[in-house]
């Protein structure tokens, strides 16, 4: 049970840390380690009625694997309100919570509002997402002096990028940058 219990935590790892841009789309429900895995995203749309719940208190059992993403995506409090009751909650909810970023009403403005992320995601150089993702993920773990050396040394790292290139040469040239995309 240990050891299965550790996989599941190496593919919560796994999506919270993809150099890419992770967005979860919910309708109907996402419960126990699929709210979890959700909270792994960078990015929650949901659809109004989708109904959420960590209910494994509920059966006697604990969100042990989920707990660090979940209070990474909600807060300490809330979180903890969360787990510790097993509540169930809707979209309008979630985006109360700090869970979903948008909430849509019908699948046609759930898939209205993916198409808006991707559209936005793909306009953005994928080698900065990633270093940023990777900043984002170690700050929280430093000291101030450690953050502001980490922070200025990815930040020149990326301005002498390729990409960081092409991005000033683009706004420069008032142009689209062109991102190179490995397949």
């Amino acid at each position: 049970i240990v050891e299965m219990s550790k996989r599941g935590a190496v593919m919560f790892d796994m999506v919270n840390t993809m150099p890419q841009v992770v967005v979860a789309v919910i309708e109907g429900a996402a419960m126990a380690g699929g709210f979890g895995l959700a909270c792994c995203a960078d990015v929650v749309i949901c659809e109004v009625g989708a109904k959420f719940a960590m209910t494994e208190t509920a059966i006697g059992l604990t969100p042990a694997q989920i707990s660090p993403f979940v209070i990474q995506k909600l807060g300490y409090a809330t979180a903890r309100r969360l787990m510790l009751t097993a509540a169930r909650f809707d979209g309008r909810q979630a985006l109360v919570f700090g869970f979903a970023d948008q909430v849509a009403d019908g699948v046609d403005a759930l898939n209205a509002a993916e198409m808006d992320i991707r559209k936005r995601v793909l306009a953005c150089a994928p080698g900065a997402i990633a270093d940023l993702k990777a900043l984002i993920h170690a700050l929280p773990g430093l000291d101030r002096r450690a953050s502001v050396q980490m922070a200025a040394e990815n930040f020149a790292d990326r301005l002498l990028s390729d990409e960081g290139k092409e991005g000033v040469a683009s706004f420069l040239e008032k142009r689209k940058p062109r991102w190179v995309v490995d397949p």
